[in-house]
């Protein structure tokens, strides 16, 4: 069984281009099981969370990844971030990465209590979308790590397996030797290039891109290219056809899992939004590279199952919306927190900042100041969300203290409060003191686009079964904490501990 996250891939990417597409995406939109309304059911739509909720069936707020990062003491915890683990081929003293922080088991852990002779694997472009899928228990946890290759951390081995070493031999000697150059496929047309102003500086749009010129360093700048274009993904699908044949997928006694994380379209949506030339051209490269990937993947494994979604969607870079006629707007959260800290000063006195940072848009207090102030804790925090919530670009402000004594009412995902969905995402200790909405389509810092928020632009998915089940669009919401018990009772397993989301019905395939 395969399982495939498209990082960033907002349901409307797939939708608008799905039924046209010739390859693998084309093809589980096609002949899959397609649900049209899920959802990422919590507020803080960001990589980590996402990943973690596809094979626990939990919230964040159960899983414990409140966030990619959060405030730990002076500093940040990384969601997979454990120094007691080292990253193979990584610089000594590097910062590890680990399942430390994920709580309770996953689809993984729950095959290798019940299924004897069951694996899990996991082949993705970030730690954190293979460690949060993979879990804790797993025979292979492997994320794409500049300038090392396909890598794991001492969490699930000691070393890489010589059939990984011969991959990225394969791909870094590629890459050193060869030029670079990012083209329109075929020479199809795409939206015009066009430049915009984003936070005081001039970007320009479109294609072609020169990645890497033959003979040039692999250097930082070119990882950086390499990521936000549609190599990384047909690198990943190469790796895993190799970890396919290395650990002989499909062939023993127990069901084999591959969590298969495409992570390009999340570099691609952050450094050139997802309504441009770029994302549409990656998209139909990632539609033919699957397509490939399948094909290949039934000749090693007949008769496998895929599941394809997304740990959360994004919205397109606000300038390009305003050019369009559509609402957007870009908020400088430095200035933004400023502002709040002044208006704070005037009301309440004291001479500190009364925040320490804004993480996306959640406000860590700095204990100091509020305790400088004469203040109480609650009464800074009722302030400071009165303040953003009257706020020309604010909409909605919850404190830490009334979003841990609120219980979230059962319903569909799709019709939630923000109270809900902030709640669903909220884990005490880790998320922060005040937790900001913004507007719909707003773009918080000087990034090209971005997301995080509990917004549908963000929230929405696709989520596709492939296999022996009845092709058919179904309209009715789910939540993606479905997807786990889903796939433990199609697999004859249960969890191991309570979920919060359901098995959803799935009708066989017609023989």
């Amino acid at each position: 069984m395969v399982v495939i996250s498209v990082d960033q891939l907002g349901e409307g990417l797939l939708a608008q281009a799905g039924a046209e597409l010739p390859g693998g995406l084309g093809r589980l939109w096609r002949e899959g099981c397609v649900f049209r309304n899920a959802y990422q059911a919590h507020g803080a739509t960001e990589t980590g969370p996402g990943h973690a909720v596809l094979l626990t069936g939990r919230h964040p707020m159960h899983t414990g990844i409140a966030a990619n990062h959060w405030r730990e003491g002076a500093g940040l915890a990384y969601c997979v971030g454990d120094p007691a683990h080292p990253v193979l081929g990584a610089a000594p003293g590097g910062p590890g990465a680990g399942p430390r922080f994920l709580a309770g088991t996953t689809l993984g852990g729950w095959l290798h209590a019940q299924a004897p002779g069951s694996r899990m694997f996991a082949m993705t472009g970030k730690d954190r979308s293979a460690i949060l899928m993979a879990g804790a228990q797993a025979e292979g946890v492997y994320w794409f790590a500049a300038p090392i290759g396909f890598t794991t951390s001492t969490a699930y081995a000691e070393a890489l397996p010589a059939w990984l070493q011969a991959c990225n031999q394969r791909l870094l000697g590629r890459l050193a030797r060869e030029p670079l150059a990012w083209t329109a496929l075929d020479g199809r047309p795409l939206p015009p290039s066009a430049a915009y102003a984003i936070a005081g500086r001039t970007v320009t749009f479109g294609l072609p891109r020169t990645l890497h010129a033959a003979g040039a360093d692999l250097d930082a700048p070119f990882w950086d290219r390499f990521r936000a274009s549609p190599f990384l993904d047909q690198a990943i699908l190469e790796a895993a056809l190799a970890l396919a044949d290395g650990e002989k997928l499909g062939s023993g006694p127990g069901v084999d899992v591959l969590a298969l994380g495409l992570s390009a379209t999340d570099y691609v949506g952050h450094a050139f939004g997802n309504g441009g030339p770029e994302m549409q051209d990656h998209l139909r490269r990632l539609d033919l590279a699957l397509g490939r990937f399948l094909d290949q993947l039934a000749v090693r494994a007949p008769g496998f199952w895929v599941v394809l979604t997304a740990d959360h969607g994004a919205a397109d870079l606000p300038e390009r919306r305003r050019a369009q006629g559509l609402p957007g707007q870009r908020v400088d959260p430095g200035a933004w927190q400023a502002g709040l800290d002044r208006h704070l000063s005037l009301v309440l006195g004291g001479a500190k900042p009364y925040f320490l940072t804004m993480l996306n848009d959640q406000l860590y207090l700095d204990p100091e100041a509020v305790r400088a102030s004469g203040h109480s804790r609650a009464e800074v925090l009722e302030a400071a969300a009165r303040a953003a919530r009257a706020t020309p670009e604010g909409m909605a402000a919850f404190t830490s203290e009334a979003l841990s004594a609120f219980q979230p009412p059962p319903g569909p995902p799709d019709r939630t409060s923000l109270e809900t969905r902030l709640r669903l995402s909220f884990v005490a200790g880790r998320s922060g003191d005040l937790l900001l909405v913004f507007p719909p389509y707003t773009t918080l810092g000087a990034g090209v686009a971005g997301h995080g928020s509990p917004h549908d632009h963000d929230r929405k998915v696709p989520l596709v079964f492939w296999g022996p089940w009845r092709a058919e669009s179904r309209e009715e919401p789910v939540s993606l904490v479905d997807l786990a018990p889903t796939l433990a009772r199609e697999l004859g397993i249960r969890p191991w501990e309570p979920v919060d989301g359901v098995p959803l019905r799935l009708s066989p395939r017609a023989e």
